[in-house]
């Protein structure tokens, strides 16, 4: 019985009520709601159930808390973490088995289309979902999602996945001559492959890490 007043006062802010609101409901005054909530006397069992019906509560929810069952936050959460980490993993398989093998057949047959789409298009989206799994984990135990300030950065950053299919598209598009065919294989046909990192998946990568709060919105419960 001594977190019943901490109980009352937390489920009465969740329902937006003041002490005021919440005793003309009881019909008593404000100062024993206080009373209650700072443990200075505790209601009895009619009270008791007269507070949970008007805090659309169970009594041994009053009584006790709430019990937090697996997950703890947004059950969509769990949704998110298994399609991202499906994609994540299949990301993965994708990198080391199946663009490797492109390789070999590009070399043989000249044909280019299978590997270009893969590296270029394939994989940066899966490491956008990869990007997003880390937040969508961080999410199963705390609120991910950014304040006010917060969220006009986060919805601007995504928009640095397209960066790696423009400067493809300008590799593509572009004669050899043409200063932006050059701007594009700058970042996509250096020797060393920094550049095509960073374009291919340290930006996707990136994004998703600033895409999942910004427009996922996972609150935490009980706030």
């Amino acid at each position: 019985m001594n977190d019943v007043g901490k109980n009352i006062k937390r489920y009465r802010e969740e329902k937006a009520l003041t002490q005021e609101a919440l005793g003309e409901r009881l019909h008593v005054t404000r100062q024993a709601v206080s009373n209650w909530e700072t443990g200075k006397n505790q209601p009895d069992l009619d009270m008791l159930e007269a507070l949970a019906k008007a805090l659309d509560l169970e009594l041994t929810d009053l009584i006790y808390g709430k019990k937090r069952e697996y997950p703890r936050f947004q059950k969509k959460a769990v949704v998110w973490v298994i399609v991202l980490g499906v994609l994540a993993l299949l990301t993965l398989v994708n990198a080391l088995f199946i663009l490797p093998l492109q390789m070999e057949i590009r070399k043989r047959t000249f044909n280019i289309l299978p590997y270009a789409v893969n590296s270029q298009a394939v994989l940066p989206l899966g490491y956008v979902a990869a990007g997003m799994l880390l937040p969508a984990v961080l999410s199963l135990r705390r609120s991910v999602e950014p304040g006010r300030r917060g969220k006009l950065a986060l919805r601007i950053a995504p928009f640095l996945l397209p960066i790696p299919w423009l400067l493809t598209l300008l590799i593509w598009a572009t004669p050899i001559w043409h200063p932006l065919w050059a701007m594009g294989t700058f970042f996509l046909t250096d020797p060393t492959g920094m550049r095509r990192m960073l374009a291919h998946f340290i930006l996707p990568f990136c994004a998703g890490l600033c895409l999942y709060p910004a427009w996922v919105r996972l609150k935490q419960a009980g706030e």
